[in-house]
């Protein structure tokens, strides 16, 4: 129960930081490039080391448990990367961030799909979650010149739609170790 009760935590933690992250870009779309990779980076950092942990405490007692480390370890390399270089990042922001979402997303249609064959409910809001996400990654990935506003504004969507996800694992997460 103890561990059941430190996941929700950390999912709800996640959930309200990704959520306020995109708020804040969605209400800010005049913010650079380069100030938008720093935070996103912590957040995303964060998000990683979350879904690393659940990782690490749950495996044993997950379905598709080797997505939940990709997707934690792709967090926190694009978090330090983020983090780590600025204007560096601001150049390749589409590409890495796009890649991000894309990976996460198919991380989320497979968990979503395995939830189905446990006859789980909520199952289908995290196909339709990862299946956005997918589609938001791809078009940010090939369509990286549609500029800062909508950049961030694709940001601010792809950071809500993480934080929705975690928020109802989250809650979810009462019924099943995941």
């Amino acid at each position: 129960m103890m561990k059941n009760s430190m996941t929700r935590i950390l999912w709800f933690i996640a959930g309200i930081l990704l959520i306020l992250s995109g708020c804040t870009l969605l209400f800010r779309p005049d913010a650079s490039l380069i100030s938008m990779a720093g935070m996103i980076g912590f957040v995303i950092l964060l998000s990683g080391i979350f879904n690393l942990t659940i990782y690490f405490v749950f495996h044993d007692l997950m379905l598709g448990a080797g997505w939940q480390l990709l997707d934690g370890i792709l967090g926190v390399l694009v978090g330090f990367m983020f983090l780590g270089n600025s204007v560096l990042v601001a150049s390749v922001l589409p590409y890495i961030f796009g890649m991000w979402i894309m990976f996460s997303g198919l991380s989320k249609l497979v968990g979503g799909f395995d939830l189905k064959k446990l006859n789980f409910d909520g199952w289908g809001w995290l196909v339709l979650i990862g299946a956005a996400m997918t589609v938001l990654g791809l078009l940010t990935f090939f369509k990286p010149m549609i500029g800062t506003v909508a950049l961030s504004t694709i940001f601010a969507i792809a950071l809500i739609v993480e934080g929705v996800h975690a928020l109802l694992r989250g809650i979810y997460s009462q019924r099943f170790w995941l």
